[in-house]
């Protein structure tokens, strides 16, 4: 069973095209000798209606003279009985007497000896049978009638080729009918199979379309039979969903609950307590196995379609507003420009992680506005926030991405948000930057990769606002 099964077509349209493809075939093959018996059935009776008319013409016809002996009172031999060596033939045979057609010339029909059934005997219905005419195949009609006192036995014939010539004839037309017939059927299932195939197909368009990260769900199916199947799928796609943001969950968890008590061990480490770097080259092999673990387990979780599509206006409206609602003391103005549309490849709650250290830095030492902006750069997108505050010497720009390094030690803060955001911006494959911005101010940069182009949300945030 399993080898049958392995030696069938891969494909349900193939399965359909040959089952439809034997089923048809023997389908016109059936319907083929069905009409061809059919014909053959319509001939004969055709053939044998005119040779009982003969028969019955004729047992009309003869007489017996005064001298007993037997003759027609009027001419019989009536087309196509007068075409000689037609096989078109009667005969009359009573006691030693016969007649015969002009057409035999003389001779006689090669008949068997009469066989009648009871019924035909009774209802004077001729009996079919078989004869030759010098080697010539003859078909016969045969009956014994008494005319007034007469017992006769009329024979009358026809030649076996006016029942198989017609039914060949038609067969020759019969056959291109039926080819023609079945190369339309056939094709009209190859539409069919396509047409009825079509859903199938637009629902692997779909699920290809999820794995690029275009669409979060299957569409709803008006199939009755692949409602079903899409409802499942769905099911399955958000069942998959909550456990990797459980997933996600757990090991932003880890990163956080570790990453601060390694920084503050490391920071806490000097010369004096661990002259040799020991522990030291311990605790920075222990971050950097951290790191390694949490940056392959996104990876998993960005190519299994966790972190689908994140639409960065609308996230950047949410934050900043929070932010702005911490802040409202020194009532900052904030102005965004982000193009309508514009995603970024990663996990939501991360760009908001992300994007929360960064405009609470820029609301912190902001004197009047902050500037946000994100545009396009190849395959990724440019965030932009500018403050206007006193910004950062040069010198100091690379000292305070450091982890536990504070450029203010007034402004409240643990010194790791910048630091996180490089290496969440990192883990991603992007990057972060910061510089100093003129007349004043600071000027970050975080580079992530750009989402492809996802189905429009309803909730979408406007191309400029202020907030």
């Amino acid at each position: 069973m399993k080898t049958a099964r392995h030696m069938g077509p891969k494909s349900i349209a193939g399965r359909l095209l040959i089952f439809s493809g034997v089923f048809v075939t023997l389908a016109l093959v059936v319907a083929s000798v069905v009409l061809w018996l059919a014909l053959k059935t319509v001939i004969r009776e055709q053939i044998d209606q005119r040779l009982d008319t003969q028969i019955s013409a004729l047992a009309g016809a003869v007489v017996k003279d005064a001298g007993g002996k037997l003759r027609l009172t009027t001419r019989m031999d009536t087309p196509p009985f007068d075409r000689t060596g037609s096989g078109w033939y009667w005969q009359i045979d009573s006691g030693g007497q016969r007649l015969t057609s002009r057409s035999l010339l003389g001779a006689s029909i090669d008949a068997p000896p009469l066989r009648q059934s009871f019924l035909q005997i009774m209802t004077a219905t001729p009996s079919p049978g078989e004869g030759e005419d010098r080697g010539r195949k003859l078909y016969l009609r045969q009956t014994t009638r008494d005319v007034g006192g007469i017992i006769m036995t009329i024979t009358v014939s026809a030649p076996q080729a006016a029942l198989a010539d017609p039914a060949i004839r038609a067969l020759l037309w019969l056959i291109p009918s039926m080819l023609l017939l079945g190369a339309v059927l056939i094709a009209g299932t190859l539409w069919q199979i396509r047409f009825g195939l079509r859903p199938l197909t637009s629902m692997a368009g779909d699920i290809d379309a999820i794995n690029r990260g275009e669409k979060s769900r299957l569409a709803e199916m008006s199939i009755r039979e692949l409602a079903p199947l899409a409802s499942k799928t769905n099911a399955l796609i958000e069942t998959n969903e909550e456990r990797l943001v459980a997933t996600r969950i757990q090991f932003a968890n880890l990163a956080h609950g570790l990453k601060t008590p390694i920084a503050s061990l490391l920071l806490a480490l000097n010369d004096t307590n661990d002259p040799d770097s020991t522990l030291r080259n311990l605790v920075i092999r222990v971050d950097t196995r951290i790191k390694h673990h949490l940056s392959a387990a996104r990876k998993v979780m960005v190519s299994a379609g966790a972190p689908a599509s994140t639409d960065l206006a609308r996230s950047v409206k949410d934050v900043s507003g929070a932010v702005s609602l911490i802040h409202a003391e020194k009532n900052i103005s904030l102005r965004t420009d982000i193009a309508k549309g514009t995603s970024v490849a990663c996990d939501e709650k991360d760009v908001e992680e992300m994007l929360g250290n960064l405009i609470d830095n820029a609301f912190k030492w902001a004197a009047t506005q902050v500037f946000i902006t994100a545009g396009r750069e190849g395959p990724a997108i440019r965030i932009t926030i500018d403050d206007d505050g006193p910004g950062i010497p040069p010198e100091r720009l690379q000292a305070v991405l450091l982890p536990g390094v504070r450029e203010d030690e007034r402004i409240p803060g643990d010194g790791f948000g910048l630091n996180i955001v490089m290496e969440m911006a990192a883990l991603y494959g992007g990057s972060f930057e910061l510089a100093q911005r003129e007349p004043t101010g600071l000027r970050t940069s975080l580079v992530l990769p750009a989402a492809q182009k996802r189905e429009p949300k309803k909730d979408n945030g406007q191309k400029s606002a202020t907030l």
